[in-house]
């Protein structure tokens, strides 16, 4: 009997050396589910399994044996098949191995013997504390496996950068508070060069913040902007500790503020930081002296300005911009409602270069010598725009029709000095194929002049579309024929 009872003991020792490690995981995981969260009763049954093992280590003088890895290279480091060299009563199958779990590997390794590599491999993949206690890990299903690593990881910053592209420009927030590198790549350049704000409102802090992470392409139509440009976010009182260099401030190249609800100083203060501007659009916002002093001062490549119902332009901000502007080719400042003087001191420093005028709502203010002084000043003049100007009559037509051979378009609308009879000397003209003369004269005497002039579009176009972002007629939102919204650098 006692020769069978040890033979007995032997077989089983053998069968456990032999069983493969993945069998035994799968019974391990079939018993108890490593990727179940951990309960206060687990908890508490843990460590008192453990106070009980500490205690019978130290009284017994447990010796943990490791067993040797097998020859097909599988990795048995979770059974520990030895026998213990002292057997309490309380275990009711003396030399019985020891099954490890995942977590519980690396207390039974011995210090004194070096870890194997896929040990250390095992024991990286333990589950922190950590995780298992975050309401995330709580959230996951039992079919998932989490094995402590982050997946994202893996992945470049490029490609990270793709997925970003495709999310709304507000979600960036949300993604700076994932982790460090999110929060780095969510500041890239290449994910604020072209924004479309229009219609909304801007908290304090916001517009600086923008033009700081590198914008292009600015909209702000009909947007409210709060506070100042030196306002800052809350939480950040000094601006120039930003994380953020101070060259992304000069990215700016096309800018929409038209009818905005914004503080003019704030303006004044931007253009100050904007050399790249090319187009900027002020349409119906109040303006300075020192506004348009700025504008031209420090924008030097300045191709087209929109002025239009602007309360407060003077001539010398405009003659400012008129002399450090060699690009400006699009000037419009109809119905800025400035004093005679200023219109005639504007008129004699109009550039050379310029190609496109709306000078129209100044009604007694221009007469027959301005025009001809525009168009000495303007010979490559495309599109001109003098509605409003009651003063002038058929002799502006005349010399129009001798000097502007390039002119395309050309609105009279209400100019009531000059003659119906008289338009048809612009036929002159080879390239002109648009001619606005609202108000001047009646359906009947409209549609006679349309049967004379065929191969022009009388009165199609009511709006001016010279030096606007976006024109009455266009279905796409578009600022100078480019997207707000997507599309590369400029």
């Amino acid at each position: 009997m006692e020769e069978d009872r040890k033979s007995s003991k032997e077989s089983t020792k053998q069968r456990f050396r032999n069983k493969r490690t993945s069998e035994v995981l799968d019974d391990v995981l079939s018993s108890e589910n490593q990727n179940e969260p951990p309960t206060k009763e687990s908890h508490k049954r843990q460590r008192r399994e453990d106070a009980i093992a500490e205690s019978k280590c130290e009284n017994n003088a447990l010796v943990l044996l490791k067993a040797p890895l097998t020859a097909s290279g599988q990795d048995e480091d979770l059974v520990t098949p030895a026998a213990m060299v002292a057997v309490s009563s309380a275990q009711t199958v003396p030399g019985a191995p020891r099954i490890l779990l995942i977590n519980q590997q690396a207390n039974a390794e011995a210090p004194h013997q070096p870890r194997h590599e896929t040990s250390m491999y095992l024991h990286l993949l333990r589950t922190p504390p950590s995780i298992k206690n975050n309401r995330l890990y709580l959230r996951r299903e039992n079919s998932e496996e989490y094995r402590g690593f982050d997946r994202f990881a893996r992945v470049s910053d490029e490609i990270i950068l793709r997925i970003f592209h495709y999310l709304p420009r507000h979600m960036m927030c949300t993604c700076a508070l994932v982790c460090r590198r999110w929060a780095r790549m969510v500041c890239d350049v290449s994910l604020w060069r072209r924004m479309d704000m229009a219609g909304r409102p801007l908290k304090v802090g916001i517009l600086k913040i923008l033009l700081e992470r590198g914008v292009e392409v600015l909209r702000l139509n009909r947007s409210e902007v709060m506070g100042d440009f030196s306002s800052t976010v809350q939480g950040a009182p000094d601006p120039r500790r930003s994380p953020l260099s101070e060259d992304r401030m000069y990215r700016l190249q096309l800018l929409d503020m038209s009818m905005a609800n914004v503080q003019t100083s704030l303006v004044e203060s931007m253009l100050r930081f904007c050399p790249n501007l090319r187009k900027i659009s002020l349409e119906n916002i109040p303006v300075t002296e020192q506004l348009l002093i700025n504008l031209g001062v420090n924008s030097p490549y300045l191709e087209v300005i929109n002025l239009c119902m602007c309360q407060g332009a003077t001539a010398k901000g405009l003659k400012c911009i008129f002399d450090n502007c060699a690009n400006l080719t699009e000037v419009n400042i109809a119905w800025t409602c400035l004093p005679e003087a200023d219109i005639k001191a504007v008129i004699q420093a109009l550039p050379e270069q310029l190609t496109s005028l709306d000078i129209s709502g100044n009604r007694e203010k221009i007469d027959d010598h301005d025009i001809a002084t525009i168009c000495k000043r303007c010979p490559n003049m495309i599109d001109l725009d003098l509605s409003d100007s009651t003063e002038i009559t058929n002799d502006s037509i005349d010399v129009i029709a001798e000097n502007l051979f390039s002119l395309q378009k050309i609105s009279l609308s209400r100019c009531y000095a000059i003659s119906p009879n008289n338009l048809m000397t612009l036929t002159q003209l080879r390239d002109l194929k648009i001619i606005n003369v609202f108000g001047m004269m009646r359906d009947t005497s409209i549609s006679v002049l349309e049967q004379n002039m065929k191969r022009y579009r009388v009165n199609k176009e009511p709006f001016s579309t010279i030096a606007r972002p976006t024109p009455s007629n266009c279905r796409k939102v578009y600022i100078w024929d480019v997207s707000p919204r997507n599309g590369p650098c400029l």
